[in-house]
């Protein structure tokens, strides 16, 4: 996980200083043309496009690997547990409203496996699936939604601490992507040592 967070650092680094080499670069070619107030103002512009912007855009990204590391995991536990059951139902088989239930279903319903999860994990899970589907489908952005449907967003932000929104657009805090990272590596790990022990397997895909 630290791994993945310090990738993530460095690549909002590397953008930010490669946008401000190239953006102040234009603006000192059009240095003559332009008042003084006009200048200020532009290389303000710039830093406000480096300093929020940018660590916006990378942040409210970085939710939809997360869940994807977190979908890919419980697929690979429920295909893997529902071949050595021998049940002939996949929990592609069940239906529900989206993939936390599904997943839910499947091993608490049909294997009658407890997932080792408490109830405010997998609230917070909900919350961070309903944010990755925002982002995912919307660009984390709040304008020309219809009312009820920014009312539901709003609802869903002021649940979730590091979470916000500015300029008509979601906002993460880095905490919020740490913390939401530490919950995915966390139940995942948990689950798979659950199954480790109930079948007797080494548990191989650890956390880092």
């Amino acid at each position: 996980m630290d791994s993945y967070l310090k990738v993530l650092e460095d690549q909002i680094s590397h953008a930010r200083d490669q946008y401000r080499l190239r953006a102040e670069r234009e603006l000192e070619k059009s240095t003559e043309k332009l008042e003084r107030e006009e200048y200020w103002s532009k290389l303000s512009q710039i830093e406000d496009a480096a300093e929020k912007q940018i660590p916006r855009f990378f942040r409210i990204g970085a939710l939809v690997p997360i869940w994807g590391l977190f979908e890919s995991f419980l697929s690979d536990f429920a295909l893997w547990v529902g071949k050595r059951e021998t049940i002939g139902v996949s929990f592609r088989d069940i239906r529900a409203q989206n993939f936390r239930g599904q997943i839910e279903k499947y091993f608490e319903g049909i294997l009658r496996v407890d997932l080792p999860w408490s109830a405010e994990e997998r609230e917070r899970l909900g919350y961070l699936q309903e944010l990755r589907n925002f982002v995912a489908h919307r660009n984390g952005r709040l304008m020309d939604l219809p009312p009820e449907k920014e009312r539901e967003i709003k609802a869903l932000i002021a649940k979730v601490p590091g979470v916000g929104v500015e300029d008509s657009t979601l906002v993460v805090s880095a905490a919020y992507i740490k913390e939401a990272a530490a919950l995915v590596f966390e139940v995942v790990g948990r689950l798979n040592q659950k199954i480790a022990d109930r079948y007797a397997y080494p548990a191989s895909r650890k956390s880092s």
